[in-house]
């Protein structure tokens, strides 16, 4: 074999151009896949507050709407600096007519919860009655906490206001940098 026969084989040069071009193709790749990964994420975790805060609204417009008495003095109107909106609501339990209790909704942190709430006075715990009467005695009903559960999470605010029997109810949910707000009202009919 002389030297004036062709060897086959990559120089040096070709090499190192297909490896760079290698590189370039793969961290094109990685950063299209790491900007979907982003956006499915950043997707999952809008659709998670807006599903937690429909399933939230529904139910607290579903039990108002039922109730014929709200507890709670609640102002006309929500940007008030005199009388802010209340951040609590409790009202009269209107899907269940053979008993007396009371419903109350409230943000603990970052949960939404819902109490189930009885009223009686100490000398007969079995009969439930109204919040706002007293005793013989000028006393108040003691209070009885039947259940107390979260419906909601992540939520930063939590506002009712409202009048002549529609009230107004503005939530803010938050998590993971990702914020988001609704508002609805309802129409009390038995109010």
């Amino acid at each position: 074999m002389t030297y004036t026969q062709k060897q086959k084989g990559f120089t040096l040069l070709e090499v190192l151009v297909s490896i760079a071009l290698f590189i370039l193709i793969m961290l094109t790749a990685y950063s299209m896949f790491s900007i979907a990964q982003n956006t499915y994420n950043h997707g999952g975790n809008d659709i998670e507050l807006w599903q937690n805060a429909r399933a939230s609204l529904d139910r607290m417009t579903r039990e108002i709407r039922q109730s014929d008495e709200i507890n709670t003095n609640i102002p006309e109107v929500n940007d008030d600096a005199i009388n802010p909106s209340v951040s609590e609501l409790e009202f009269k339990n209107g899907h269940d007519i053979s008993t007396i209790t009371y419903i109350r909704y409230y943000l603990d942190g970052t949960n939404l919860k819902r109490q189930h709430i009885a009223y009686y006075f100490s000398n007969d715990p079995s009969i439930y009655v109204y919040a706002d009467i007293i005793d013989e005695f000028d006393n108040p009903p003691l209070k009885l906490i039947l259940e107390d559960r979260i419906i909601g999470e992540y939520f930063s605010n939590l506002d009712f206001w409202g009048s002549n029997n529609l009230i107004n109810i503005y939530i803010q949910l938050q998590n993971k940098g990702r914020d988001i707000e609704a508002m609805t009202a309802v129409y009390g009919r038995n109010l």
